[in-house]
């Protein structure tokens, strides 16, 4: 604003004081001049939310349950500490596209996401790119590419963020963040996070240390660099869930329920190296230049399994995989006049895929894809084509789609935009490690199945109040319809209230046929605005229809014919969160009405315990070095 006014200034009188000279204070360079915005993310036309201003009121623990919050997506919860699995339209995790600042950190063996190698406080923005082009940007998106942006603190003075957290069951969770600046170019990030808690039942205890640095070089506004390196070690117990019984009370107390496995546990190590260069080396600044370099090296260590399915036999012993990549891109920006402009991206991926275990030989699976995208904009339209070209066993794969959307209306008063989309991919098993554990010395097996994706919808703003919605519909093979549904939402926000409702359907029997979540929630500024703060309800309804079983020791799961046991579920928590300071504390009352809450059969949400373990937690995010 300082800068604003001064031009203005320098604007009016020039012309009259034409001899005189401006005081240097006049002139104050934003410290942050040389960084490049936004370079880390996937698409600046994609939907972008902040952590803060969401879900730090309402005291979310992990990426996993920011997620579940949202409209279409569906968790399912291993507890506290668990590998929980995040899914989106139906579609298994496998195919939702985990990103950290535009790195993909998918599990490259068992694919997935282990939730665990992200802490929440790392997180300031989360990017939703839309469903049907998720498959433009990594290994198996077929679902949702969801990018973390994480915090990334780079101001004249150090800065230091602690966030300490305690949960029950002896639950303790700290997390310091440390940015330290050397010059306008240069800043340097620590992080540390631990994590450990005794868990609810027999064999749920877990352990963490995480750890992440990283050095920021931005030389100019026309080039910047990024090194980071991510540390995660952890211990899990593997239970596998609780053995099934009709009496609640026998499943809600921890000394009579019965747990599948008492012996299996897990200890893992996942080291994450990458390095970004980004420039803008055209005349138009739009223009943007990304190369990455990144590595993912994991190491699975399993003791003792007694995996609940019978066709499992994960023995005992240790896994490594180890994932090299390389990406380029580079996006061409032409503004043709006022209200029309076209962007031109094309560049491509190199996957570099190295297992080895006790159970198989070591082996390769390498990869290659490039990619093109064009976008068009003209007035209120806007059209994006894509395509992507995958290259894996000598054998070639074309993945492309299109989607569009319009502003109907759109002024200060309401704004109306309706959009669409559709995109044919081979649903493809890339890193089909598990054949080879069934049978070793056996050549990569590639699934091939072609499916059609289809997506229509719209979004409508009036004044406070947001509504949204979409259908979609998922083809395989042209024959028949296997999935479809619709995920709709409404957003008010006032000075003194919040409402956040979303509603989604599912055909699919495996996971909720109807889902309904939301947040109602009270805020106020008081004492001159030294104290914000926000209270409400966070909601969840959601009725499942068949059994779904789960293995943790492949990360696995699948459903039966067999009707769940308990076919609607209801948990309703309590939150008081405030602002004081440069502190942001929050308490959390869970399950108010002490329900017992399933959403994979075997795996209670720990969130039950009558009042004296209804004080769930309390959690503090502090700025104490600002």
């Amino acid at each position: 604003m300082k800068i604003l006014f001064s031009l203005i200034y320098i604007f009016i009188a020039h012309p009259l004081l034409s001899q005189s000279k401006q005081a240097d204070s006049l002139y104050k360079i934003p410290f942050d001049t040389n960084k490049i915005k936004d370079a880390v993310r996937l698409s600046n036309t994609s939907e972008v939310f902040s952590y803060d201003s969401l879900y730090i009121w309402n005291d979310k623990r992990s990426l996993s349950e920011i997620m579940d919050a949202r409209p279409g997506y569906f968790v399912y919860d291993f507890g506290l500490g668990g590998r929980n699995d995040i899914h989106y339209n139906s579609r298994y995790s496998r195919s939702t596209g985990i990103f950290r600042d535009g790195v993909q950190i998918n599990d490259n063996f068992f694919q997935g996401f282990d939730i665990q190698n992200i802490s929440v406080n790392e997180i300031d923005k989360i990017e939703e790119v839309s469903n049907v082009s998720s498959f433009f940007y990594g290994i198996n998106t077929f679902s949702k590419s969801i990018n973390i942006i994480s915090k990334d603190f780079f101001q004249q003075q150090p800065f230091s963020q602690l966030r300490f957290s305690q949960d029950r069951y002896g639950s303790l969770y700290a997390d310091a963040i440390y940015s330290q600046p050397f010059s306008r170019k240069v800043d340097i990030q620590l992080g540390v996070t631990k994590h450990s808690l005794d868990g609810r039942y027999e064999n749920s205890v877990f352990d963490i240390w995480r750890g992440r640095s990283r050095l920021n070089f931005f030389l100019s506004p026309k080039f910047n660099a990024k090194i980071n390196f991510y540390l995660d070690k952890y211990d899990r117990g593997l239970n596998e869930g609780l053995v099934y019984s009709p009496d609640e009370n026998n499943l809600s107390d921890p000394g009579l329920a019965t747990v599948v496995n008492t012996t299996a546990k897990e200890n893992l190590e996942n080291y994450y190296y990458d390095i970004s260069l980004n420039g803008r080396f055209f005349k138009n600044q739009n223009s943007l230049s990304k190369l990455k370099i990144y590595s993912n090296n994991s190491l699975r260590h399993l003791a003792n399994p007694d995996s609940i399915l019978p066709q499992s036999s994960y023995g005992s012993g240790f896994n490594h995989s180890l994932l090299y990549g390389i990406e380029l891109y580079q996006n061409i920006f032409i503004k043709h006049n006022k209200n029309f402009s076209s962007d031109l991206i094309f560049g491509g991926n190199g996957y570099f895929n190295i297992f080895s275990s006790n159970l198989f030989d070591r082996y390769q699976n390498n990869y290659y894809s490039l990619k093109t995208m064009y976008n068009f904009n003209f007035k209120n339209l806007f059209v994006s084509a894509f395509l992507r070209n995958d290259n894996i066993v000598s054998k070639n794969y074309l993945n492309a789609g299109v989607e569009s959307n319009i502003k109907i209306i759109d002024n200060e008063n309401i704004k109306l935009q309706i959009n669409g989309g559709i995109s044919r991919t081979e649903y493809l098993l890339r890193n089909d490690a598990f054949f080879k554990l069934y049978t070793p010395g056996s050549e990569i097996s590639i699934v091939e199945i072609p499916r059609l994706y289809y997506e229509v919808g719209g979004k409508l703003k009036y004044d406070n109040l947001t509504v949204a919605g979409e259908l979609y519909a998922i083809i395989y093979d042209n024959t028949y319809v296997r999935q479809y549904g619709t995920n709709t939402s409404l957003h008010y926000n006032s000075k003194y209230s919040e409402i956040i409702i979303s509603y989604s359907y599912s055909q699919e029997q495996l996971f909720p046929q109807n889902y309904l979540k939301g947040d109602l929630a009270f805020k106020n500024e008081l004492f001159n605005r030294k104290l914000k703060l926000k209270t409400g309800f966070n909601f969840k309804y959601y009725s499942i229809n068949l059994i779904t079983t789960q293995d943790q020791s492949w990360y696995s799961y699948d459903y039966t014919e067999q009707l769940f046991p308990q076919k609607n579920q209801f948990i309703v928590d309590f939150y008081i969160g405030a602002r004081i300071g440069k502190a942001n504390i929050n308490l959390t009352i869970a399950n108010i009405f002490n329900s017992l809450v399933y959403n994979t059969y075997i795996f209670p949400l720990e969130n039950r315990g009558g009042f004296v373990n209804a004080i769930s937690r309390f959690t503090i995010v502090w700025d104490f070095l600002n």
